[in-house]
């Protein structure tokens, strides 16, 4: 199953309120996107990680899939939200107040 397959199965899961089973899905994006060197969803897969975790009050675990996609940079902006996102949860679990 690729990348993409896995993230769509681990939304799925979410929804129906299986986020143990999600993240077994996400942490096989993960690996599928690294099998594939696609950069793009090795990122969208960390954020949702990360995102699921930090959902779960999980902060150490999410903060290094949080702090990968931060660092990551694609010219095309292709995953400029992701990043944006993923700051923005490492700013919470540091307890750093939104900006306005």
């Amino acid at each position: 199953m690729d990348a993409l397959r896995h993230l769509q199965r681990a939304r799925e899961l979410i929804e129906r309120g299986r986020p143990e089973l999600a993240e077994s899905a996400l942490s096989d994006a993960i690996d599928a996107a690294v099998l594939t060197e696609d950069l793009v969803m090795l990122t969208r897969a960390r954020m949702a990680l990360g995102e699921l975790l930090f959902e779960q009050g999980r902060d150490e675990e999410a903060v290094p899939f949080l702090q990968a996609v931060v660092r990551t940079e694609i010219a095309d902006g292709s995953v400029d939200s992701e990043v944006k996102s993923a700051a923005r949860l490492l700013r919470r679990i540091r307890g750093i107040p939104e900006e306005p």
